[in-house]
């Protein structure tokens, strides 16, 4: 299994059970969904029920070696986990067993984790899975900066606001109203004047009305 595919179980698992951050009490649930039992086992000593299941299930070397591991057969579907781990710790032997189990590593075996490629695929799936997706990275970005985003936001709009009031300001201030000239011409038009279409133009000045060189344009600003 290539890194591609196993990205792409991580897309899957994440969109079957809804999982965005990992957490020990969802992946508890997922493995309940899949009809998984967590054993909580202790390396010294345990309770006679877990050592009944261990000593029929020939697992006493496991137990003494391992922090935790995956056991299917037919009629047992069970995850081990020492009870002696942290939460944090105990998350990542059930991320990475979870790995195991959706990478398709229970088909060969009763105990799952003695075959080096299958590990380093678990090890692979855990990876990405603690890898959030960038819709939710920025999605709790902005949950955690609303403030920030507002103000900038806020900010954002004032700096276009005065930036349009001194454009505004300047035109009132050089050109004078909505006309237009050609380079040669002696007459003001409005844009859409047919008599200027297809020659180069430029907006009327306040400069060029005080020059006198210019008059309204009969047809498009025909004198009442």
């Amino acid at each position: 299994m290539n890194e591609r595919d196993i990205k792409e179980k991580v897309r899957r698992f994440r969109r079957e059970y809804g999982i965005k951050r990992p957490s020990l009490a969802s992946m508890q649930s997922v493995f309940e969904r899949q009809g998984f039992t967590i054993i909580l086992f202790n390396q010294v000593i345990n309770d006679e029920n877990v050592n009944t299941i261990i000593d029929n299930l020939g697992l006493v070397d496991m137990i003494a070696l391992s922090d935790g591991f995956l056991y299917l057969d037919n009629n047992y579907r069970l995850v081990f986990l020492n009870e002696k781990l942290s939460d944090d710790e105990k998350l990542l032997v059930l991320l990475h067993e979870e790995g195991h189990y959706y990478c398709g590593h229970t088909t060969q075996h009763s105990v799952i984790g003695k075959n080096v490629v299958e590990e380093h695929e678990a090890n692979e799936f855990v990876h990405y899975l603690q890898q959030l997706p960038l819709s939710v990275t920025i999605g709790e970005f902005i949950s955690e900066n609303k403030r920030i985003i507002a103000v900038i936001a806020l900010a954002t709009i004032i700096i276009f606001l005065v930036f349009g009031a001194i454009k505004v300001y300047h035109d009132r201030m050089l050109y004078e109203g909505e006309y237009y000239v050609t380079a040669n011409g002696e007459k003001y038009h409005l844009k859409q004047c047919v008599t200027i279409q297809g020659h180069e133009i430029r907006r009327l000045t306040k400069e060029d009305v005080l020059s006198g060189r210019y008059s309204p344009c009969g047809i498009c600003l025909p004198e009442d």
